[in-house]
């Protein structure tokens, strides 16, 4: 799924290939947004977020959300998914939450190759830090929410 020597995402299920730089054209052609498109947001900065429903991916049900400046992409939320996890605030505990966290940090280290480091503070955090830019999981008590993703340089 991730090609560790440049950064690029490969789906290979869909034939597709995300990469820093890709065009909002070029992704509207891609099989993924055909099949997987499922919401817009702009966030009024030049930013906007692109969301794709889930896919399995060796074991991992994986959500990706793209972030375009522009027509330009330029990095990748990508979040782990399972039925079991909180769908409101009612079924939210910190325990389910940090569980996410934990199945994030395992989804990204599959993904470095098992590269990475994880600490605890500020908060509960995991990355690896490659030439091209940097995968990232943490948990954010703030906002009470795990996320995981993808910078580029």
């Amino acid at each position: 799924m991730l090609d560790i020597t440049n950064g690029n995402i490969v789906i290979e299920e869909f034939n597709s290939k995300l990469y820093k730089g890709m065009q909002l054209a070029e992704l509207k052609n891609t099989d993924y947004y055909k099949a997987k498109f499922n919401s817009f947001r702009d966030v009024q900065t030049g930013y906007f977020w692109y969301g794709f429903d889930a896919f399995s991916w060796e074991g991992y049900q994986i959500h990706i959300s793209m972030c375009f400046y522009g027509d330009t992409l330029e990095h990748f939320h990508i979040n782990t998914w399972e039925d079991t996890d909180a769908k409101t605030w009612d079924d939210w505990t910190e325990k389910k939450e940090m569980a996410v966290f934990e199945r994030n940090n395992s989804f990204m280290r599959k993904l470095s190759g098992e590269k990475g480091n994880k600490k605890k503070d500020p908060y509960p955090q995991w990355n690896a830090v490659f030439d091209w830019g940097t995968l990232w999981s943490v948990y954010d008590p703030r906002s009470a929410s795990s996320i995981a993703g993808l910078s580029y340089k």
